[in-house]
């Protein structure tokens, strides 16, 4: 009976030890599915024209106050003891909430309003082609928060060209903290196995990301300003032999027009082969990976 026990213990403990691998199993090659298909996902188009028409969430009455506010003011105001009130002393904690509710109502209503405002005027100077007002909706709606949170950076700044609206963007890869070294897979009898990954298979998912990552980025900002091009400059420390020292390079620059962009099938490319379709500097080696190159102009 023991011994059965025992058994039946060992068969939980293994079914258990292969669950758990895999899962880490789908989750690691769930992982390396979206590095290669990072361009896959976009924000959706913010159309100002239409944020600019928005209407007021309410119409302010002639001392500022929004119907929450008056409401919760009249009741205020209007409260009146009764009997129960006064007897189990609740007068002051039912005047406490009242003027609690008061000032929930005053700081929202408020809020919201200043909100609508806000949203208006950014839509006025986007539609009027204040450059300072694109940089400022990026830095509001930070349209590049899910990359960065897979370890890589972004800077931002428009190029000034009377012919065009251009936006250019620093990408910096950090390849390092975002492509993983190892590979981990299922043995024939369902253990856990994790490898060294191999190079050549390291700097190709390595492409794949950055290049995927390069056109998620012009379909995030084509999405929510009206630019003509996005230029990006992908960038990542790499070893310069020269001087023996880890340096920041430039390792893919690519123009990315909005046309261009719109009539390719992102459903079908691979974004490594994609760029042929567009302006760009990149040099890759299957055995090395990528070497730095020149930044095209904006």
């Amino acid at each position: 009976m023991q011994q059965e026990f025992r058994n039946f213990l060992q068969e939980q403990q293994k079914l258990h030890e292969l669950h758990r691998a895999m899962r880490e199993v789908e989750l690691y090659e769930s992982y390396i599915r979206m590095l290669r298909t990072v361009h896959l996902e976009s924000d959706l188009p913010v159309d100002w024209t239409s944020v600019l028409d928005r209407p007021a969430p309410f119409e302010p009455d002639p001392d500022g106050k929004g119907p929450r506010e008056a409401q919760a003011e009249q009741a205020l105001a209007g409260y009146q003891p009764n009997l129960w009130d006064r007897l189990f002393s609740r007068v002051r904690k039912k005047r406490e909430a009242l003027q609690r509710t008061l000032e929930t109502a005053r700081t929202e209503e408020r809020a919201e309003y200043r909100e609508w405002q806000k949203q208006r005027e950014l839509a006025a100077r986007i539609l009027a082609e204040d450059r300072s007002a694109y940089e400022e909706a990026i830095e509001k709606l930070q349209p590049f928060a899910d990359l960065a949170e897979l370890g890589s950076d972004f800077a931002f700044h428009m190029a000034v060209r009377e012919d065009k609206k251009i936006a250019v963007v620093e990408f910096i890869v950090q390849s390092r903290k975002v492509i993983p070294q190892e590979i981990k897979s299922l043995t024939k009898t369902g253990r856990l196995s994790i490898s060294k990954m191999p190079v050549t298979r390291y700097y190709s998912l390595e492409q794949d990301y950055v290049c995927s990552t390069i056109f998620r980025i012009a379909r995030d900002l084509f999405a929510l300003l009206p630019l003509t091009e996005v230029l990006i400059h992908a960038r990542d420390y790499q070893l310069n032999e020269a001087v023996g020292r880890t340096e920041l390079a430039t390792i893919v620059s690519v123009r990315i027009d909005r046309g261009v962009l719109n009539s390719l099938n992102l459903a079908k490319i691979d974004p490594s082969e994609a760029m042929v379709n567009f302006e760009h500097r990149m040099s890759f080696l299957k055995t090395k990976g990528f070497r730095p190159v020149e930044q095209l102009e904006p």
